[in-house]
C-alpha cells in the first residue's frame, strides 16, 4: 500500500467537511475518482460534507450501481439534496437499485418541496418510547455505530411527542428510572408542511440542537437539526455563504489543494488499490 494511503483515509476520517472543501476545488473526474479507491463508507461520508451541487456531478459521472451502493450508505437528509441537483431520468435509475426502506423513504422525501420542513428533517432516528428507561437509552447509545448528534424525542403509543431528552440529564440520571422522568418539555413541535423560512427565527434553536416534526395529525415523523436548517436555507437561496471553510484550512488552502490533488493520485496508483473497494464494501455489509 501506498505510505500516503493511510495518512490520507485517517485525515478524511477526522476532517471530512475540511477535505470536502478542498475536493470542491478539483475536477469532479479526479474526485470520482478518489471516492472510487477509498471504502465505501467513508466515501458517503464526505458526498454527505461536499456541497449537494458538486455532489451531484460526482454522481453524474459514477455508474448507477456506484450512485446506488453510495446512495444506501448516506443519511436521507444528505441524499435528498444530491438527488434535487439530478435529472428525473438520474434519480429513478439510483432509487430502482435501493433496499426498499431507503427507496420509500426517500420518495416520500422528494415529494415535499425543497422549502419546507419535511424536506430536510431526519426521519433516519427514531423516537424513544416512554415507557424506555435511562439505562436502556445509555445502552443503545453505546452500541450504535452513528454519531450522536442530539438526544433523541420521547413519543407516547400513539406518537405524539411528549418531550425532548438531554444528554446532560442522559449522563447524570440514574439508568433506572423511565426517560419521561428527565424530559424537557419547553420546546417547539415544528409541523412537516410549514416552511424553512417562518421557523428560522425560533427562540428554542439556542437551547436544542434538534426539534420534533410533525404531520397533520400531530404525530411525530422526524427531528429537523439547526445545521440541516441552515445549510437547506443557504441551498435554498442559492447562497453557500453559511458553509465557511474551516479557518486553519484557509490559510494554506491553495496549496493543500495542490498536496491533496498528489494525495488523491497516489491512492489511485497504489498497488493495493481497486476499483473494487465500493463492491467489497457493499458486500460486507
Amino acid at each position: 500500500m501506498s505510505e500516503t494511503t493511510p495518512f490520507t483515509l485517517s485525515y478524511l476520517k477526522l476532517h471530512p467537511q475540511s477535505a470536502a472543501n478542498v475536493l470542491e476545488r478539483l475536477p469532479v473526474e479526479d474526485t470520482v475518482a478518489f471516492l472510487e479507491e477509498i471504502p465505501l463508507n467513508l466515501a458517503a461520508k464526505i458526498l454527505e460534507s461536499l456541497a449537494p451541487q458538486y455532489a451531484a456531478q460526482c454522481f453524474l459521472v459514477c455508474t448507477n450501481e456506484t450512485c446506488s451502493r453510495l446512495m444506501q450508505e448516506m443519511k436521507a437528509t444528505s441524499g435528498i439534496s444530491l438527488l434535487r441537483f439530478l435529472p428525473d431520468s438520474a434519480t429513478n435509475a439510483i432509487l430502482t437499485n435501493l433496499l426498499p426502506d431507503k427507496k420509500v423513504l426517500l420518495k416520500k422525501r422528494l415529494t415535499y418541496p425543497e422549502d419546507l420542513v419535511g424536506a430536510w428533517m431526519d426521519s433516519d432516528t427514531p423516537a424513544v418510547s416512554e415507557a424506555t428507561l435511562v439505562g436502556e437509552i445509555r445502552k443503545s447509545f453505546r452500541l450504535s455505530k452513528k454519531e450522536i448528534q442530539y438526544a433523541p424525542c420521547v413519543v407516547n403509543s400513539d406518537g405524539t411527542v411528549l418531550g425532548l431528552l438531554s444528554l446532560a440529564k442522559l449522563i447524570t440520571a440514574k439508568e433506572s428510572i423511565p426517560v419521561t422522568k428527565i424530559l424537557e418539555r419547553d420546546f417547539k413541535v415544528i409541523s412537516d408542511r410549514v416552511t424553512l423560512q417562518s421557523i428560522f427565527s425560533l427562540p428554542h434553536w439556542s437551547y436544542f440542537e434538534a426539534l420534533p416534526v410533525v404531520n397533520s395529525k400531530n404525530k411525530f415523523v422526524g427531528m429537523l437539526t439547526l445545521k440541516s436548517l441552515n445549510k437547506a436555507l443557504a441551498l435554498v437561496k442559492g447562497d453557500r455563504s453559511s458553509e465557511q471553510m474551516d479557518s486553519v484550512l484557509m490559510d494554506g488552502v491553495n496549496a493543500y489543494v495542490s498536496t491533496l490533488s498528489w494525495l488523491v493520485q497516489s491512492v489511485a496508483a497504489s498497488p493495493d488499490a481497486s476499483s473494487k473497494n465500493l463492491r467489497e464494501a457493499s458486500h460486507d455489509r
